[in-house]
């Protein structure tokens, strides 16, 4: 018995061999190819490149004061240009009006009777952005919501942001070119735009600072 049991094992190893070489005769060659490319991200960078007093990293300015002023009055017109120095587009986005003051009486009846005119002009034209009580311009978020124009590298734009009370500015008699933003002015000033009137009593002494920001998406 023993010896019929060690022919099959020897048997059984000869079957496995065989096996072994019959799956060698079915393999095949392998190879590969690869692509690669770099992606570096452009850099966004609008400066202001005149205007006024800027600051050292051009992303601010501060204009003239104005005042001390009569009770009908608009401010010297001024003009801020911003450049795209970045090597991506840089996309129009909004403006967006803040302002501060110490609490006093006259500061905040100056804040209340005071309107803002503010414009921009790129290369399609020149518009009014918006135009109306300073209130609207603070209380509306954003101020105003820009078309998306586009500022290529090293293209330039201009804005700017004027105050006035008793008269019509330089912006005219419409609260806005835009429709969305004379809707949403108008809408908020309870109608149209009308002419302003002058300061009261109330506002004389009254000192405010508004800031205007104007944000770019790239």
């Amino acid at each position: 018995m023993a010896h019929s049991r060690k022919l099959l094992t020897a048997g059984a190893v000869g079957v496995a061999a065989l096996a072994l070489i019959g799956t060698g005769a079915g393999a095949t060659f392998t190879d590969a190819v690869q692509a690669h490319r770099t992606v570096t991200a452009g850099t966004m960078n609008v400066q202001i490149v005149s205007g006024g007093n800027i600051s050292a990293d051009h992303k601010s300015v501060t204009l003239a004061a104005v005042g001390p002023t009569g009770s009908t009055f608009e401010s010297a017109h001024q003009v801020v240009t911003v450049k795209n120095n970045g090597n991506i587009p840089a996309t129009f986005d909004s403006f967006q009006m803040t302002e501060s003051h110490s609490d006093a009486g006259n500061n905040n009846a100056l804040l209340r009777q005071v309107n803002v005119c503010i414009r921009s002009t790129d290369h399609s034209g020149t518009w009014t952005e918006g135009n109306g009580p300073l209130t609207t311009a603070l209380a509306l978020h954003p101020t105003v919501k820009e078309n998306p124009v586009v500022l290529q590298p090293g293209q330039s734009a201009s804005f700017s942001v004027d105050f006035y009370a008793g008269q019509d500015s330089i912006c005219g008699t419409t609260s806005s070119d835009g429709s969305n933003t004379r809707a949403a002015w108008d809408g908020y000033n309870g109608g149209p735009y009308h002419t302003p009137a002058s300061l009261t009593n109330e506002a004389q002494g009254g000192v405010i600072t508004p800031t205007l920001t104007f944000s770019f998406t790239g």
